[in-house]
């Protein structure tokens, strides 16, 4: 329980549900992949990324080594 009472939960996302979460998000947000969303990101061409941070907060979630992280 937290301090005001209530009890928090923890919500365990697997790496197929964490990717699919971004696809629907980058598809519907930004008509492109997951996989374009992150790499115009770090190439730093993702125009205003505070819109999708959520998504890349996400993406976050994934192991370094993920390949979606692999530059095409």
């Amino acid at each position: 329980m937290n301090r005001n009472g209530t009890t928090l939960t923890t919500k365990r996302l697997s790496r197929t549900e964490i990717i699919r979460m971004i696809e629907r998000g980058a598809k519907a947000r930004r008509r492109m992949t997951a996989k374009q969303l992150i790499t115009n990101y770090r190439k730093g061409k993702l125009e205003d990324p505070g819109e999708v941070a959520d998504l890349l907060g996400l993406a976050g979630l994934l192991s370094k080594s993920d390949s979606l992280f692999v530059a095409p």
